[in-house]
């Protein structure tokens, strides 16, 4: 979805980067899967439309927080509007098979075009191409996605200080089935250690698909639902360009 604006006549786009939440959404096996009941309908007799949701907070596009995976962790509906915008951004293209494991060399490489004063983004969107089977091959996506090992989340933290957000095309951050491997990444990425920055926030199963690599990014938006109480959230996530 793309909505064109101006800004201090400037022009550039939003494109919205999120999915939508439907009763067909692949969830991660481990949650329950959407619903969506209607409650009343004007066209069986009711005065206005409603609708029951029921939605595990880790379905669909969702923000994880640190308190997903820490005790102390900082919780998603703590975060301010300042804290969820970001205007240094890096789209890497890292293309990854089924189950295949992104690793520091990866992010290295990718990191070696740019000069020691460029390393300032805060945040990576990493596009592994694996989007694609949300709609054609979900159980594929669901099970056999590719992630990020924890020793790449430490390197990334050490190597970019500005860093405070990662972003994937797959429905996991971490592989599927390997909890040791899955507590990791993610412990790496949200805990407190004094040669690291500020603590990352995951985005995951994200459309990457509409992002072109010659595009400009100039800012994106992460907008989680208001919930107090829970560790993460659903999310939808916006991202600023230059228009042509």
């Amino acid at each position: 979805m793309v909505n064109d604006e101006k800004n201090n006549g400037n022009d550039y786009q939003y494109i919205r980067i999120s999915y939508n939440l439907t009763s067909k959404t692949p969830v991660h096996p481990d949650l329950t899967k959407i619903t969506i009941t209607p409650k009343t309908r004007i066209t069986q007799g009711d005065d206005y439309n409603t609708s029951v949701i029921t939605v595990e907070n880790h379905s669909g596009t969702h923000v994880d927080a640190p308190s997903h995976f820490l005790k102390d962790g900082r919780p998603i509906y703590t975060y301010g509007p300042d804290e969820l915008i970001f205007n240094s951004l890096l789209l890497l293209d890292l293309s990854k098979t089924a189950d295949e494991l992104i690793n520091k060399e990866d992010f290295r490489t990718a990191l070696e075009q740019f000069e020691t004063d460029q390393l300032d983004f805060d945040c990576i969107l990493i596009r592994t191409g694996f989007g694609k089977y949300r709609e054609t091959d979900p159980e594929k996506y669901l099970t056999k996605n590719p992630g990020i090992s924890p020793e790449a989340v430490s390197y990334l933290r050490g190597k970019l200080p500005k860093l405070r957000c990662l972003a994937i095309d797959t429905v996991s951050m971490s592989r599927y089935g390997r909890m040791r491997e899955m507590i990791e990444v993610h412990q790496t990425a949200f805990q407190e250690k004094a040669e690291f920055g500020k603590p990352l926030l995951f985005v995951e199963d994200l459309n990457l698909q509409s992002l072109q690599s010659g595009m400009i990014l100039e800012e994106i938006m992460i907008i989680p639902w208001q919930v107090e109480g829970i560790d993460s959230a659903p999310c939808t996530v916006l991202v600023k360009i230059k228009s042509n």
